[in-house]
């Protein structure tokens, strides 16, 4: 039985009656898209969807965390990650949480937060000011400190307007309420620069620049973590080659599970039959391959496969909140198919698993391809046990390596861009 609590509940920012009438609508017209996420029967992520599917008696899915989440305090960090990861975090959402975060970890470490520089006694004190500090540790702390020292280095230059526009849209500047606010304060010439660009450039535009500046930032954090000193455990092992070539390396028959997200390119697809040779020498006799594959190319992909691999399943992957235009066969895609195959003799998977898998929004911080974590834990839980070799012979970001960590898995990653080997190690010496 799923229960709430009221403790873990105050944790995350209350909605606006307009925001949740427009949740409930969404609801109530398209159904609940997104996973609940419990922690030993306990909801973690999701109380207003909960309250709205109980209330009108709707289906919801939930997604258990209570493997990846070993403590309370455990718990509690991820929910604060998990806020402050959220797109269109609005000012007061964002006050909120580095708020309740704050008392937490002074509350945890007997009334101090171990470095903070600020006067932890002051009633005065404003989360704001707290999310200012670098002893909070999340990717939108440290991006706000950034735009903070571009605001302090445009001010002391003098940036004029056409300076500034390029800056900004070329994703080297980045601003927000706050910013502008604190420009105004410096300097009115250079606040007016600020809003006559925002207001000249495109929404869509600014918005993709955003983006792709905090993925930059984030690919920095994790690559200045991988250094020659910081050892990753003995069960997990990165590789810088190409699988397809490579895969020798790895003892014939080693492998329990591949997951991976393989290139959709159209100069990629003649390599799913090297793919599926590669796969068959590693697997063990049983072993599966779960891939996400694109949808226009399903029958080449199959046909390239079948020959060494047994066709197993197909598994839909339900976008959470968005779909996308394939102009090209004329269809508004709002799925992703991802393809199950096995290595013979056929047997059963380790539980049953569904072949519908609610997806919990793009998470591309560190990678444009990156899957998200809690729809690869529906992955993890039917096929792999702990103690189980995972194989992400494409790995990206490393996000299939992060939770294979997770989980108590060992772990094995190749990917042909030596940088994306530095983050996904930086990665998970962060997990």
């Amino acid at each position: 039985m799923i229960t709430i609590d009221p403790e873990l509940q105050s944790l995350i920012p209350p909605l606006s009656p307009d925001e949740k009438g427009g949740l409930e609508s969404d609801i109530k017209k398209h159904g609940c898209k997104d996973s609940i996420v419990v922690w030993n029967d306990t909801i973690i992520d999701g109380h207003n969807r909960y309250e709205i599917c109980t209330r009108n008696n709707l289906p919801f899915a939930t997604v258990d965390f209570s493997q990846k989440l070993r403590t309370r305090d455990d718990v509690i960090d991820w929910i604060y990650s998990n806020q402050l990861s959220r797109r269109n975090l609005t000012d007061e959402s964002w006050t909120y949480i580095l708020g309740k975060q704050y008392e937490a970890r002074k509350k945890r470490h007997g009334g101090q937060v171990p470095g903070s520089r600020i006067d932890q006694n002051d009633p005065s004190i404003t989360a704001e000011k707290i999310g200012k500090e670098q002893h909070v540790s999340t990717p939108t702390v440290k991006r706000a400190a950034e735009y903070s020292r571009s605001i302090d280095a445009l001010v002391t230059n003098n940036v004029g307007i056409d300076a500034l526009k390029t800056k900004i849209l070329n994703g080297t500047f980045k601003t927000n309420k706050r910013d502008i606010v604190k420009l105004a304060k410096k300097s009115p010439e250079v606040q007016r620069a600020v809003i006559h660009s925002m207001e000249d450039a495109p929404k869509v535009e600014l918005k993709v620049v955003m983006q792709e500046k905090a993925k930059e930032i984030r690919r920095e954090e994790l690559a200045a973590l991988s250094d020659e000193t910081k050892k990753l455990p003995d069960t997990i092992s990165l590789h810088h080659g190409d699988f397809l070539k490579d895969y020798t390396i790895i003892p014939k028959g080693m492998v329990d599970c591949i997951i991976t997200d393989p290139p959709y390119v159209n100069e990629w697809l003649s390599n799913y039959a090297d793919f599926a040779i590669a796969a068959e020498y590693v697997l063990k006799p049983g072993g599966f391959l779960v891939a996400y594959v694109g949808h226009i190319h399903l029958d080449k992909i199959l046909a390239q496969m079948t020959p060494y691999l047994d066709y197993y399943w197909v598994m839909c992957l339900e976008h959470a909140g968005h779909t996308a235009a394939v102009h090209s066969r004329g269809v508004q895609c709002s799925m992703k198919p991802i393809l199950v195959f096995q290595k013979p003799p056929k047997t059963m998977p380790k539980r049953y698993f569904g072949d519908v898998i609610k997806g919990s929004g793009r998470e591309k911080d560190a990678h444009e391809w990156q899957q998200g974590e809690v729809e690869l834990i529906q992955i993890f839980g039917p096929f792999t046990d702990p103690g189980d070799v995972v194989l992400d012979p494409f790995m990206g970001s490393g996000t299939t390596l992060a939770m294979a960590k997770k989980l108590d898995r060992r772990a094995i990653g190749f990917d042909i861009d030596e940088i994306n080997v530095a983050i996904v190690k930086g990665r998970l010496l962060e997990v």
